[in-house]
């Protein structure tokens, strides 16, 4: 994306405003013309102009300008207009209901009602942000000499106390899409007729990339390495130093297919356009790349509507696009994918191939294995199984979902919970290190707990185990017979007690 930071003149509440040019306007313009910074041709015309006409107070909207002609020296020019025409306008709608003439009048009761307005008159779950910029506004001023007040009205409180933003974070967790309900998108989205739709949904669900690098492919994205397997180029824009980059994915044949159906779809709009971004579309006479608010926002919500996809109770299902990131990482480790060994796998096209994965290994992964095996409804199995369930059950009883949601988040941490690829170790290596080492077997290991979902590869492992021993006794090595007996006598309790719980009785 072409954006250009600006470099703007130092200016003071005595400066000239006359002669201050932005852009292609000047400071005294109700409109600023920011397009000379942000030449994307994606990004509409609309968007390239900070529009300060829906304040009509004058105090107040010379305020503003201060504090957006700030900000255009702090941040890049389309985050600025996010500030000023996407956070302000309910703001100055609040001023003219309650008559303030003045950022000067604002006092701590005028901003503490502010947020409680937004919560309970407009309905507002996310207004921190909101909050956050006129406090800005606020205490920024109060340093430059704006017309605000001259005493601190955030003495305490601030912002993120109104809102807290954590606990908010903590209820909207993201989990995985429940097992079947995923089946059912993935179905459905094969039989999906509108391509961009489909396209999204099957990127996401087979590499796990979040979905504003999904809308980011280009024509020509997909590759085929020396050792034929297939891989995908994505723009990442979530990176350290905050500079977009290129990023390789490796993907299945079904992504492949639908890359190149897109391809095939926008061929004529990329043509006419003389972009090469995939997910195009046309608005009115100009194009642009499906926004990721229109995705999510809208297109999630139709899909699931269109067909009819239900949870349990009975609900049209509340999917998110940051879920299908999640079940991508449940859906390795259901392939006994061992995460730890990812680096390996990949290696032959490049390192930086392997970031993506890699970084979804410490909380995503942690978190997914907790749910997996201590959440509701868990089965699971090992020496202190018993324990454990009996434990959690009491901790459990007369609980709501989000009080148990907190209980195994809690848990995990205080349990020092390690995956391991099938199933959790438990220790606490803050004791030091495991007296097992590189050794340890896990099954017969107290700190060892599995859980149904492994079932398949327990089993297919007690089933090579006992091949092996029938082939020891037949050869009459003993010895060897011995030694798999030792992991054997272990693993066979493990998976029997988890065919019962199958089954539906208890362990």
């Amino acid at each position: 994306m072409a954006i250009t930071k600006l470099n703007l003149q130092p200016i003071t509440t005595e400066s000239n405003y006359s002669n201050i040019t932005i852009g292609n306007s000047k400071f005294t313009d109700d409109i600023w013309d920011l397009s000379p910074f942000i030449t994307a041709k994606t990004t509409k015309n609309s968007m390239k102009k900070i529009n300060f006409k829906f304040i009509e107070n004058k105090d107040i909207k010379m305020t503003v300008k201060l504090y957006a002609y700030y900000r255009l020296g702090k941040v890049k020019p389309q985050t600025a207009f996010n500030d000023i025409n996407g956070k302000l306008p309910i703001f100055i709608e609040y001023c003219n209901l309650n008559n303030i003439n003045s950022f000067n009048e604002i006092t701590k009761e005028l901003f503490l009602n502010y947020s409680l307005w937004l919560k309970e008159e407009k309905g507002i779950s996310a207004g921190y942000v909101r909050c956050k910029t006129v406090e800005e506004i606020i205490k920024i001023g109060q340093i430059k000499g704006w017309g605000v007040p001259k005493t601190n009205i955030f003495v305490d409180f601030t912002s993120l106390d109104l809102w807290d933003t954590k606990k908010a974070l903590k209820e909207n967790k993201t989990k995985p899409i429940p097992e079947d309900i995923f089946d059912k998108i993935l179905q459905c989205s094969l039989k999906e007729k509108n391509i961009l739709t489909k396209a999204g949904i099957i990127i996401q669900s087979q590499t796990g990339l979040r979905i504003n690098e999904v809308l980011s492919i280009r024509q020509g994205c997909v590759h085929t390495t020396n050792g034929g397997y297939d891989y995908m180029e994505v723009t990442l824009g979530k990176t350290e130093k905050g500079v977009p980059i290129i990023h390789k994915v490796f993907i299945n044949e079904l992504v492949k297919n639908t890359v190149s159906e897109l391809e095939e779809y926008t061929k004529d709009l990329r043509e006419e356009s003389g972009l090469k971004e995939l997910f195009l579309v046309r608005y009115n006479k100009s194009f642009e790349v499906l926004k990721v608010d229109k995705f999510t926002d809208r297109r999630l919500p139709n899909f699931i509507k269109r067909w009819d996809i239900r949870d349990s109770k009975g609900n049209l299902y509340p999917l998110k696009s940051h879920q299908f990131r999640a079940t991508f990482v449940r859906e390795l480790i259901k392939q006994k994918v061992p995460i730890a060994h990812i680096m390996k796998q990949f290696a032959h096209v490049s390192i930086e191939m392997t970031s993506h994965y890699l970084t979804l290994k410490e909380e995503e992964v942690k978190e997914i294995y907790s749910d997996m095996i201590l959440g509701k409804g868990f089965k699971i199995a090992g020496l202190r199984a018993k324990e454990i369930k009996t434990k959690l059950d009491e901790q459990f009883r007369g609980k709501t979902e989000q009080e148990i949601d907190d209980i195994v988040s809690n848990l995990s941490k205080s349990m020092s919970f390690n995956p391991l690829p099938t199933g959790v170790c438990l220790y606490d290596f803050r004791r030091g290190n495991c007296s097992d080492g590189d050794g340890c077997f896990f099954y017969n290991c107290p700190n060892y707990i599995t859980e149904v979902k492994f079932y398949p590869i327990l089993k297919q492992e007690l089933d090579l185990m006992e091949k092996e021993m029938a082939r020891y006794k037949e050869l009459g090595q003993q010895r060897s017979w011995e030694r798999q007996y030792v992991k054997y006598k272990y693993l066979k309790p493990l998976v029997d007690s988890l065919e019962v719980q199958i089954n539906g009785k208890e362990a």
